[in-house]
């Protein structure tokens, strides 16, 4: 699969290069090349700070018809999960990475899976991202529509607070059926 990841930090690079280890054709896009990476792929998957998602979708031109993938989360300013879905007209939305470490997305730990919780409104985009996730290590679990968003980001906010603002560190998390 064709991927193109807008974003070289912690989150991008970990998960270009487990992609790249499954056999997937990815590019990480610069500052400069991110409409060049998004022309050239099926999945764009959008891994910035929330405060530069807005600036780089403007140079990405249109997504229309394109998997976009939003592992954002919104720390510190900039649009939430359902901005930008609103911010890509016609593309196929999905909020999936942003509940796991980036620590994770290259070296899950190798017991039985950790979950990774993703959503969408379109079917056949998170039948395309549910795999990308399994090539990572990761149970998906699908939690809804769209409307989902808001509670994957709060989700992701607990995590995070639980990390490092109560001292745990990094960790993964499960949902096991009794």
């Amino acid at each position: 699969m064709k991927i193109g990841v807008i974003g070289g930090g912690r989150v991008g690079t970990a998960l270009a290069t487990s992609w790249r280890e499954q056999g997937h054709d990815v590019t990480v896009s610069t500052r400069k090349t991110v409409a060049e990476t998004a022309a050239g792929a099926e999945v764009v998957v959008i891994a910035l700070p929330a405060s530069a998602v807005a600036d780089a979708l403007a140079q990405a031109g249109s997504l229309a018809g394109k998997v976009v993938v939003d592992a954002t989360n919104n720390l510190s300013g900039g649009p939430s999960g359902l901005e930008i879905a609103a911010l890509v007209p016609g593309a196929r939305y999905v909020k999936a990475f942003n509940t796991v470490f980036s620590t994770f997305m290259h070296d899950t730990p190798p017991a039985t899976p950790a979950t990774l919780l993703y959503c969408g409104d379109d079917t056949d985009a998170k039948a395309v991202v549910e795999p990308l996730i399994s090539d990572l290590g990761f149970d998906p679990v699908d939690v809804g529509g769209t409307e989902a968003t808001p509670w994957l980001e709060g989700l992701a906010r607990i995590v995070i607070t639980l990390a490092y603002g109560r001292g745990r560190g990094p960790f993964v998390y499960r949902f096991e059926a009794s």
